[in-house]
């Protein structure tokens, strides 16, 4: 074996343990010139790819980027790589991450780091080092999961919950929302009655109650040690609401019957952002916990 095969077994072997693989293409002339150890990320092999993206070639530069994009890339990650193509025109070295795939197969996450090689000011190739982050990506994603919840219900806890809830109110202002303030009547009376543990075997059985009764796109949050909070996306329907808010009101737990008080705030009819929406919500809580076991909207406050 002379020096040469000995570098590219020590290349393939090093590649393979740290699971990259590497690509070329001309610029110039649209077209994927190498791609070194496919298999390790994506089940296919190097000339596979090759031969299935050099057709893209003859394309217009914007149905060219279009078609390489939808072979390789998760349409949700789109803008991500339209600014990483961005820099590499510019002649800058990018580092992004996306979800990949190659010849039909299964996405995978991975890092890609893509540096122009330029001549006379202008990229006219570039080389790219593609690796696999799928376990470090669910691996930190767990973790970010695990510090958005209340560690004691498993709710979203109140930082993650009002940053949820500002993050749609952003996007959704066209949309109709509805933010519910829950809370445990005389829950330390209960407390200071039976105990602690009797306590905290109630917070979490209305957790499993709020919490089933609600659906995957909606917010639920512990907000304190009784407090609970719902934000409820895209709503339409009162009469829903009602049943769900009156389905609420009281609730059982091993020997115990517990109730609870609800305020109500809707958006953008009582507030347009979260601290006013949660203001609005509170006052109205206030005022079912004057006589306890019902829910009040705040728009109706005036009127008991």
């Amino acid at each position: 074996m002379d020096e040469i095969d000995k570098y590219r077994e020590r290349l393939h072997i090093a590649l393979n343990a740290a699971r990259i693989c590497i690509f070329e293409v001309d610029l110039v002339r649209q077209l994927y010139t190498f791609f070194e150890n496919a298999e390790v990320i994506f089940g296919v092999s190097g000339d596979t790819i090759l031969r299935d993206v050099r057709p893209y070639s003859s394309l217009e530069p914007n149905e060219y980027r279009l078609a390489v994009s939808q072979y390789f890339s998760h349409p949700d990650d789109e803008e991500v790589i339209n600014d990483a193509f961005k820099c590499i025109l510019r002649g800058e070295t990018v580092t992004y991450e996306a979800r990949m795939r190659a010849a039909g197969s299964g996405f995978v996450w991975c890092s890609i780091c893509v540096t122009p090689i330029l001549e006379g000011g202008r990229p006219v190739r570039m080389i790219g080092v593609i690796t696999d982050i799928t376990d470090i990506k669910e691996k930190t994603d767990t973790l970010k999961h695990a510090v958005s919840l209340d560690s004691f219900t498993g709710l979203y806890n109140k930082e993650h919950a009002i940053d949820s809830i500002n993050n749609i109110l952003c996007k959704d202002r066209q949309l109709k929302h509805v933010l519910a303030v829950i809370d445990i009547d005389n829950f330390k009376n209960f407390n200071d009655t039976y105990g602690h543990d009797e306590g905290d075997k109630i917070i979490k059985g209305i957790s499993e109650n709020i919490k089933n009764m609600f659906g995957k796109t909606d917010i639920v949050g512990r907000f304190g040690g009784d407090e609970f909070i719902v934000f409820i996306r895209d709503f339409n329907n009162y009469e829903w609401l009602c049943d769900k808010l009156s389905s609420l009101l009281s609730f059982r737990v091993g020997k115990f019957s517990c109730t609870n008080s609800i305020g109500v705030s809707f958006f953008p009819q009582d507030a347009e952002d979260f601290s006013d929406l949660f203001k609005k919500a509170d006052m109205a809580l206030y005022h079912a916990k004057i006589k306890k076991e019902r829910f009040v909207f705040f728009s109706d406050i005036e009127r008991l």
